[in-house]
């Protein structure tokens, strides 16, 4: 089960939605990951766009592949960010971003069947 960060603010604006939140310091997720310097993994950044779309956007189940992901700056344990999410207009596809301010730390697609 995966474990979500608690939405400060949601901004909606058609299909797209902007989720901010802070990262929780305590989550499982980075233990070990990494003992320098801790760093939310790309899975459960990938994990938290697919899951909160569902719930906020009706996203498909039926997942089937990602594309144009790329991890571009670290977010530590207490970061602020925001999380962009779009859906395509035929519903297949999910469009993600996380911000720190106006720094892009990832972003990526997400496609279903």
């Amino acid at each position: 089960m995966i474990v979500l960060p608690a939405i400060d603010s949601i901004e909606r604006s058609g299909s797209a939605l902007r989720l901010n939140f802070v990262v929780p310091a305590g989550l499982r997720y980075f233990e070990g990951h990494f003992p320098e310097v801790s760093l939310l993994p790309g899975v459960v950044q990938i994990g938290w766009a697919m899951e909160l779309a569902r719930q906020h956007l009706a996203a498909p189940a039926g997942f089937r592949a990602l594309s144009n992901v790329k991890f571009m700056r670290v977010i530590q344990p207490g970061a602020v960010v925001s999380l962009n999410l779009r859906m395509a207009e035929e519903g297949r596809e999910l469009h993600f971003e996380y911000l720190c301010g106006e720094e892009t730390c990832s972003s990526g697609r997400a496609l279903f069947h």
